[in-house]
């Protein structure tokens, strides 16, 4: 069983928010801001003014990229959520691509997926901490 050590060694609520939302199985919230995001030049999503929440999901969001940076030092979900910000900035401006819509939740996807495996390693260490910060 993959343990993931940096989540359940945190004590600070906002700290483990922001890993908690960084993990494949929580997406949701970051995928949900992503929809109010590409949303922004039709209507609001949920409520008006719902941007500013979205916003906020996002901060944490980054912010708990920033933490698992940290741990593991791989840039690459790092370059993938700054190709999803330019993807969804493109797809705001030129919305009428379908195709580019299709772009910001692949790599929000791919962001979170590779960012839990640099955080847990592979499936021969169960404790990355153990292994070494390698993963």
């Amino acid at each position: 069983m993959i343990i993931d050590s940096l989540f359940h060694r945190e004590n600070k609520p906002l700290r483990k928010l922001a890993f908690l939302v960084t993990i494949p199985c929580a997406i949701l919230p970051i995928l949900i801001a992503t929809a109010g995001f590409m949303s922004i030049p039709f209507e609001p999503l949920f409520f008006k003014n719902d941007i500013y929440l979205f916003s906020f999901i996002y901060l944490i969001y980054a912010f708990g990229l920033f933490l698992s940076w940290q741990y593991h030092r791989k840039w690459t979900p790092a370059i993938l959520f700054a190709i999803h910000l330019i993807s969804q900035f493109a797809f705001v401006k030129w919305g009428q691509f379908e195709w580019l819509g299709y772009l910001p939740i692949m790599t929000i996807i791919g962001t979170s997926l590779l960012n839990q495996y640099y955080r847990v390693g592979s499936l021969e260490c169960n404790d990355p901490l153990e292994c070494g910060k390698e993963g």
